[in-house]
């Protein structure tokens, strides 16, 4: 269960706004009651969020995590002056597609791709972290962003709490032309401080290659992966195509599949 608390200093409009939020994601609304941080933390343990102005927030004793759109607002500013986006070239769409973002976490890749894939592209996001999820999911449906396209882009995606291996071994899930996953680094790299406010609430299973082979079962085109080193990949799965800068940490495996699902 989720708890939503108003901001100490929220005002009668803000109390109205978060309590309409809270019931609108099946969490409880909680009157803020003077009570601090601390306090509320002892009263609800982790599973609570704080409304503010600026949207739910996760407060945790390493920090505060509120929505943003991180580097998808630089990424989709390259996008505009027409340079690749190193996901939109691993993506490969010439036309329309259907993507699931299986490990969604703060968004970023969901929004450049609903921003960038061609027009009627259909996005949809997981994620595991119930506290996580509700957050980013705020962020797509009611975050305004300066530009239009933009905040158009925020609300084509699709996103709900779950875990992708329960939706890989789903036979009557929906099927998607492309999978897409960005598994949590066991060593994270040092400049991004914005984790370490949620970093112990995601998901840090490895993505196994058993879990590649459902995807791989379960996608109509392909398989897209995110990461640093992708050796132990490119052994099991000859095939790999590998995209990303040349001096870039971060780099996408592609899979491609001749899945029979339709």
């Amino acid at each position: 269960m989720i708890y939503v608390v108003p901001s100490l200093k929220a005002n009668a409009g803000l109390i109205t706004e978060a309590a309409r939020w809270a019931g609108s994601i099946g969490a409880v609304f909680a009157a803020r009651q003077g009570r601090s941080e601390i306090r509320l933390a002892k009263d609800y343990g982790s599973c609570f969020l704080v409304y503010t102005s600026r949207g739910p927030q996760i407060v945790r004793d390493e920090g505060t995590h509120f929505f943003s759109l991180n580097m998808a607002e630089l990424r989709i500013q390259h996008i505009r002056q027409g340079k690749p986006d190193h996901l939109l070239e691993a993506l490969g769409a010439a036309g329309p597609v259907r993507l699931l973002d299986c490990t969604c976490g703060f968004g970023a890749d969901s929004i450049v791709a609903s921003f960038g894939l061609p027009q009627g592209s259909v996005v949809h996001a997981m994620e595991v972290s119930p506290l996580l999820a509700a957050v980013t999911s705020w962020g797509f449906s009611d975050f305004v962003h300066a530009h239009h396209d933009v905040t158009a882009a925020l609300r084509r995606i699709q996103l709900r709490t779950g875990d992708y291996m329960a939706y890989l071994r789903n036979e009557t899930a929906p099927v998607y032309d492309v999978l897409y996953f960005d598994p949590m680094f066991d060593h994270p790299v040092a400049s991004s401080c914005h984790f370490q406010p949620v970093r112990a609430i995601m998901d840090h299973h490895a993505l196994t290659l058993k879990t590649i082979e459902y995807a791989m079962k379960k996608t109509r085109r392909r398989v897209v992966i995110k990461g640093r080193s992708f050796r132990e990949l490119v052994q099991a799965f000859p095939e790999a195509k590998l995209y990303g800068g040349r001096y870039s940490r971060i780099g996408y495996a592609v899979l491609e599949c001749e899945s029979t699902n339709g």
